[in-house]
């Protein structure tokens, strides 16, 4: 079965991920944990969460590369002829051909996706956009507050000053330097306030 669990930032979905992925390998299940090369906020091979949590991918997947034949290679690679669970992080960055053939594979396995579902324009990633076409089980991970109080449902990007902003390429990798990313409700997110 296909999963897809969404939320805006800092909503603790890669915490989510990783607690769950690492439930499954105290139970002894063989699991993978794959993330897209285009997440490269620690590193290039660490899935990692704000609150502190990591864990090292098995997979690093490029958007030229099929996860089947990566799959296959982990496999071999550990002796093995199943992976039952397979957990990626940062779902939103895959292409759309590497979510249908998720879903091939969701088939016969359980692939937990979890990422955003829009960017900081309101739009949808490509990846997410499959994953609501094809995701058998989709569920939003609760949590992420605008800084009224309100529920967060947008994806915001800022500056340093903490000013909004509504232009730019969709992809730009939190740096926490020069960009960041926050949720804000609708409301702020309309007006371009990200703070009282």
């Amino acid at each position: 079965m296909l999963h897809f669990s969404y939320g805006v930032m800092g909503s603790s979905k890669s915490a989510m991920l990783l607690m769950q992925h690492y439930n499954h390998v105290q139970l002894g299940h063989y699991v993978a944990l794959v993330k897209p090369s285009i997440d490269t906020r620690i590193d290039a091979s660490t899935v990692y969460s704000r609150v502190g949590l990591s864990a090292r991918a098995d997979i690093v997947l490029y958007p030229e590369q099929s996860l089947r034949e990566q799959l296959m290679w982990l496999s071999a690679r550990n002796g093995r002829n199943d992976l039952p669970y397979v957990f990626v992080d940062e779902a939103q960055f895959l292409t759309e051909r590497q979510v249908e053939e998720i879903a091939d594979l969701a088939l016969k396995q359980e692939i937990y996706c979890f990422g955003l579902k829009t960017d900081f324009q309101g739009n949808f990633f490509p990846g997410s956009a499959a994953l609501m076409r094809l995701a058998e089980d989709i569920s939003e991970v609760p949590g992420g507050l605008c800084w009224c109080g309100c529920k967060a449902t947008m994806n915001t990007r800022i500056d340093q000053r903490g000013n909004v902003i509504k232009t730019g390429d969709q992809i730009l990798i939190d740096n926490q330097e020069e960009t960041r990313y926050i949720g804000l409700c609708y409301k702020h997110w309309k007006m371009g306030k990200s703070h009282a």
